[in-house]
């Protein structure tokens, strides 16, 4: 009989039971290799988690916090990050959201992300092979659930897994119910569709305000781009916002215009002078050369 070794590359093997279904109706025994998380880059949580590879494919965040918390009898968890899902951003406890009164472009453009059509699966499945990261509330809580995974491991029984009751919707069973989701109902596809449209207004109407900033700002030399604005027209109080920002900084520069103004007014008048008494002297010329033919 061959000897399944305890730990594998660090990583403490540890036996789970995996029950029949009708996808599977036989018996089976999965392995599931954890260790204590250390990624490259370091993470402020990352002391007190543990990484886990060839997680079962109907794994929930729910059926970890069984393993640990029930079978294996170690610490809560707060939160679970699966590497095939997209995470979503979390709220560090104690902490309170602040609520911006504008989004920039940027944030409005990475949130148009956040909406999609009605999902034609209603289980999540993940692929072989996958991996997951276990957040527990603190450090002695990961380091009890890791000293009783790797005691479930030393005695080698299998611990009993339970999946939840998305494991009975594998197989064909999830195959004919994605043949009803495929085609949503008219209400959620609107639903859908509406959120969606009213986060790209948000998007262009800031767009709108960012263009309008730029025209309404001074390049180096204190002029203005006059250009032809969006179709998206800007509020009339953005607008006068703008103006007051830009009056401010226009202030600095009216006395330079002003110097400019009396520059050039003091050169035409010194050029008009200048001509004058260069026809004032031709005259004079001209009245000698009469007295003088007169005379002769």
């Amino acid at each position: 009989m061959v000897r399944t070794p305890r730990e594998v590359g660090g990583f403490i093997a540890l036996p789970l039971r995996l029950t029949k279904t009708d996808a599977f109706p036989h018996e089976t025994t999965h392995y599931l290799y954890l260790k204590p998380h250390d990624p490259k880059i370091p993470e402020e949580a990352a002391p007190r988690s543990l990484f886990l590879v060839n997680i079962p494919i109907s794994t929930t965040a729910q059926s970890l916090k069984d393993l640990f918390t029930s079978k294996l009898e170690g610490g809560r968890i707060e939160r679970v990050h699966f590497s095939d899902t997209t995470p979503h951003k979390s709220q560090e406890p104690g902490t309170k959201s602040r609520k911006r009164k504008r989004k920039t472009v940027e944030e409005l453009e990475a949130g148009l992300d956040t909406y999609s059509l009605p999902k034609v699966f209603d289980t999540e499945i993940h692929g072989s092979g996958a991996s997951a990261v276990v957040v527990f509330v603190d450090r002695p809580s990961m380091e009890l659930s890791l000293k009783a995974a790797r005691r479930a491991a030393k005695h080698g029984t299998p611990i009993s897994w339970d999946a939840g009751p998305d494991v009975t919707s594998l197989g064909l069973a999830r195959y004919e119910r994605h043949r009803q989701l495929q085609f949503p109902s008219r209400k959620d596809l609107l639903r859908s569709v509406n959120a969606y449209m009213t986060a790209y207004s948000a998007l262009e109407e800031s767009r709108s305000r960012e263009n309008a900033r730029r025209r309404a700002e001074p390049d180096e030399d204190g002029f203005l781009t006059v250009t032809r604005g969006s179709r998206g027209s800007v509020r009339m109080d953005e607008a006068k916002e703008v103006a007051e920002r830009q009056k401010e900084k226009s202030k600095g520069l009216e006395d330079f215009y002003r110097f400019q103004t009396r520059e050039r007014r003091k050169l035409v008048q010194e050029d008009m002078i200048k001509r004058f008494d260069e026809d004032k002297r031709k005259v004079e010329e001209m009245r000698k050369r009469r007295r003088s033919v007169g005379e002769s």
